[in-house]
């Protein structure tokens, strides 16, 4: 079977791939896991969900040059549960919104001090990378946390 996606298509589809996985591992963390650290000085669980759940606003808010809007770190895992829930609702929204003609368009975000200056279709490929490597990292420490049913990495029923 040979089904054509539109640009747009793809970036949904891959993001969604990614981004409902994330939501079902999020789902299996423990309550009580949400002030764990993997050692000193690095993220907690709650601290690597938060980030996970505000990233498309990074992408977003430098595309439309405009200021980002940073929620706080939840504090405790079904408030970020919650948080994850809102902002997959307004990404979703975000990227229906975009015909592939929006996405060829030029665009300039700054990653670590470095201007990128590419299409908009390449940064939401970005997006999804960063996503799918925090998601590794959260994968990790779902598993140090005992977590023995974790998700497959990416949902496979995403058409």
């Amino acid at each position: 079977m040979n089904i054509q996606l539109s640009a747009a298509q793809k970036i949904m589809k891959g993001w969604k791939m990614h981004h409902n996985s994330l939501i079902a591992l999020v789902a299996k963390l423990p309550d009580s896991s949400g002030h764990w650290r993997p050692w000193e000085g690095g993220w907690t669980t709650l601290d690597l969900v938060h980030h996970l759940a505000w990233t498309p606003e990074f992408f977003f808010a430098q595309i439309e040059k405009r200021d980002m809007n940073i929620p706080p770190v939840p504090s405790t895992l079904p408030e970020a549960r919650e948080l994850v829930k809102r902002l997959t609702e307004v990404t979703e929204q975000k990227l229906a919104s975009y015909a592939d003609s929006d996405l060829q368009q030029i665009a300039t975000i700054n990653i670590n001090g470095v201007d990128v200056t590419e299409p908009i279709e390449e940064m939401y490929h970005r997006l999804i990378a960063h996503e799918a490597h925090h998601k590794g990292q959260l994968f990790v420490y779902a598993r140090e946390l005992g977590v023995t049913d974790a998700p497959f990495y990416v949902d496979l029923n995403v058409k």
